[in-house]
């Protein structure tokens, strides 16, 4: 559970003048006394004493010589000082933006306090400060300057809000740390597909896990991230420095077969080469060729073109068909019920029972 300090009084700070009026009084020393003995001005030393300068390292120096007392002491001291000054006088930093910016984030503070990353109850001004340190951002207000290192699937027709979605970039970014065992490498495609399609067909798989633990096998950082309202996005891609990549997926209460177009979709970016290290864009459908191209690689990875033509030549769209054609793509139905669907085989009411849905339930970290 995290945890912050509050509730602190400037009159409860110690400053180090208070410990060195001390000692000065225990061993019977004057102030213009210690002054000759360090070097410094009486008035220097007075200042220090009432607070109002800080002990520096030269002094800190002079003071181990003079009084037998070490010099990190006298500097842990002002260390200590000057940290509790600081979160003393953090709230005065607050601008009213980010007080605007704490309303529309709501959401992302419930989240964060379920998992324990802020404390549960806080006032407005120290739950901002509290969004600061999880999103690791100094302002929250600047949460809306985040530019996506990498792709973004965004429905063009969902309403944006620019501090809820970049708090949802930081969370991604943060999230995506963990190792992978190798680089990526286009030539496996064929075989991560397959690696792929196999945890789909499991029946009660742990498909967060399974498919993170066999990306990362492939250079993908796969993550599934809860997605809020205001940051419409299904997926997220960029390039680390080690020319692995990161992918994260939100669910939005998708159905199966939308979840898994979807991760084939962003996979398509990926061995398209649509993600470089500098590569900046939101994929929210305006950029017609990428987005066609990714669309093409999710479809034809999933069904074999070829074999769809000649099942659809049929059109023998019963769900005996349906499972058969399923079975030999390594898919399951749902897969090739929404393509159907999709491209007005069937009706969208059609073998609804079949329309497997996700729910979110955690992110990986």
């Amino acid at each position: 559970m995290a945890v912050r300090k509050t509730g602190i009084s400037h009159n409860l700070l110690i400053h180090p003048g208070e410990t060195l009026a001390e000692v000065l009084e225990d061993r019977e020393i004057t102030q213009a006394e210690l002054a000759a003995r360090t070097g410094v001005s009486t008035a220097y030393v007075n200042n220090i004493i009432k607070g109002k300068k800080g002990i520096s390292a030269k002094f800190a120096m002079g003071l181990e010589y003079a009084l037998n007392v070490p010099k990190s002491f006298w500097m842990n001291l002002q260390s200590n000082y000057d940290s509790e000054l600081l979160e003393l006088n953090e709230g005065q930093t607050i601008i009213e933006e980010e007080r605007v910016a704490r309303d529309d984030l709501a959401e992302v503070v419930k989240y964060l306090r379920q998992k324990g990353g802020i404390p549960m109850r806080e006032k407005k001004d120290e739950s901002i400060l509290s969004l600061r340190k999880a999103l690791q951002i100094s302002n929250i207000a600047n949460l809306k300057n985040m530019l996506p290192a990498g792709a973004f699937r965004m429905p063009s027709d969902k309403s944006v809000n620019p501090y809820v979605l970049g708090a949802w970039i930081r969370l991604c970014q943060i999230m995506g740390d963990s190792r992978v065992n190798a680089c990526f490498d286009i030539s496996q495609t064929g075989k991560l597909i397959g690696e792929m399609k196999q945890i789909m067909l499991r029946h009660n798989a742990d498909f967060q896990n399974e498919l993170k633990e066999t990306m990362k096998n492939y250079g993908i950082d796969f993550i599934i991230m809860k997605n809020f309202r205001g940051a419409p996005v299904q997926g997220y891609i960029s390039q680390k420095s080690d020319k692995t990549f990161q992918m994260v997926l939100t669910i939005r209460g998708a159905f199966a077969d939308i979840f898994w177009f979807s991760l084939f979709h962003e996979l398509g970016h990926i061995i398209n080469g649509d993600i470089g290290k500098i590569s900046k864009f939101v994929d929210d459908g305006t950029d017609g060729e990428k987005e066609l191209a990714a669309d093409c690689f999710a479809r034809d990875a999933l069904l074999e073109p070829e074999s769809y033509r000649n099942f659809t030549e049929k059109e023998d769209f019963s769900i005996e068909a349906i499972e058969r054609y399923a079975s030999s793509q390594n898919v399951m139905p749902y897969i090739v019920i929404g393509r159907l669907q999709k491209e007005k085989y069937l009706d969208y009411r059609s073998f609804s029972s079949y329309k497997l849905r996700y729910k979110w339930a955690k992110p990986i970290a």
